[in-house]
């Protein structure tokens, strides 16, 4: 459960600002680059029709089951409609130039893409921001999550617990007087019957984890009453300075928001044992008025340890090019090229290096010029490559 100050408010409403403002300007450079879009697609369209009928003038088919066109030895003049079609769609095509070679189309389009740029810009550094503001938070929630949790630890030698958000950025704590502690961890086996002797297990898998707390809540007067505290100090006996109700309220809201949270129980002195779990969820939330006491609640909490999913994005890879292994998959080829030497052969290089004379031929060339040393220089024109 996270409170807001007026910091973070002020911080978040310059995200929300600025993502409004990239959202808009967003909307305007595609409503601008949709129109350049279709006055280029009325050019290419209207100057492939003026090329058709043009081409009817200068060429036509001897019949019409030939694929291949003879050109008039006369040009076929143009019909009185066609010339008018042509010299509509050349005004269209004329329009469509005008208008994007025109200064103001291309500053309109220019502003409109600045804008968006800009717009990313501060987004991204709203954004920024914000986290800071939230990391240096949650590190003074901590600390202050510590102060209490070691305050608590000095003045109560009862079995003493404590919960709070894993991301916590208020450093609101409820501490529980646990009365039982419990811990569940389930399997599931995949069995199948077996002729003549018990069934056989071929998988387990693991299922959960639930932890199981039962205890008290106290505020700070039932506090006093059972533990000395000092009077000036924030938070009295050492409880926060909340009635029960409230902080039961606390609990319920962690459990319907789905809050990510961190169990720890203190008993104080060394060997005893204790849970600390980190990753927990709160799956069931009781309590029980069987007594009217007053100032105290009586709690179950149940938990289930998980980890939030984390979705990962795949990176695009090049592909890579070579032969395909067994399991489908490219394997990238690597080439190889050796120095030429007397006596060898396209026929025994291929046998050598599990290739074809055809291959190598593509990779070299004829073996007649890189089989033979050069008659001026007295060496072998180059490297071959093998694989």
């Amino acid at each position: 459960m996270a409170v807001y100050t007026k910091q973070w408010r002020a911080e978040q409403a310059k995200v929300k600002s600025a993502r409004s403002k990239l959202t808009s300007a967003s909307k305007k450079n595609g409503s601008i680059l949709s129109e350049k879009a279709n006055l280029k697609a009325t050019i290419s369209a209207n100057q492939k029709e003026i090329d058709s009928l043009n081409k009817g003038v200068n060429y036509y088919r001897k019949k019409k089951s030939d694929k291949k066109l003879t050109k008039r030895k006369t040009p076929k003049p143009l019909t009185a409609a066609q010339k008018k079609h042509i010299s509509t769609l050349q005004t269209q095509i004329d329009k469509a130039n005008a208008k994007l070679k025109s200064s103001d189309f291309k500053s309109k389009a220019s502003n409109a893409s600045s804008k968006v740029s800009n717009a990313q810009k501060k987004l991204s550094s709203a954004k920024s921001e914000r986290d800071k503001y939230e990391s240096k938070r949650h590190k003074t929630a901590l600390k202050r999550i510590a102060a209490q949790r070691k305050q608590n630890a000095e003045r109560f030698l009862a079995p003493h617990a404590s919960l709070h958000a894993t991301n916590s950025m208020t450093g609101l704590e409820v501490f529980i007087f646990a009365s039982s502690e419990s811990e569940s961890n389930e399997s599931e086996a995949t069995t199948y019957p077996i002729d003549h002797d018990d069934p056989v297990v071929d998988h387990v898998r693991r299922t959960g984890k639930t932890i199981t707390v039962t205890g008290w809540l106290f505020d700070q007067k039932a506090g006093d009453r059972l533990w000395s505290g000092k009077k000036d100090d924030v938070s009295g006996a050492g409880l926060v300075a909340k009635t029960v109700q409230k902080q039961f309220q606390n609990l319920r809201k962690w459990q319907f928001d789905g809050t990510e949270l961190v169990y720890k129980s203190d008993w104080v002195k060394p060997g005893f044992n204790h849970i600390y779990y980190k990753h927990l969820f709160m799956t069931g939330l009781e309590k029980t008025l069987d007594a009217p006491y007053k100032g105290m609640i009586q709690i179950t909490m149940t938990f289930q340890f998980a980890y939030k999913a984390q979705v990962v994005t795949k990176k695009k890879t090049k592909k890579n090019s070579g032969k395909k292994s067994k399991s489908g998959t490219k394997k990238k080829s690597k080439k190889k090229t050796i120095a030429v030497k007397y006596g060898m052969t396209y026929w025994g290089l291929a046998k050598t290096y599990h290739t074809t004379v055809t291959q190598l031929r593509k990779w070299n060339g004829s073996e007649k010029k890189t089989m033979y040393p050069d008659p001026k220089m007295g060496k072998y024109p180059k490297r071959l490559r093998v694989k």
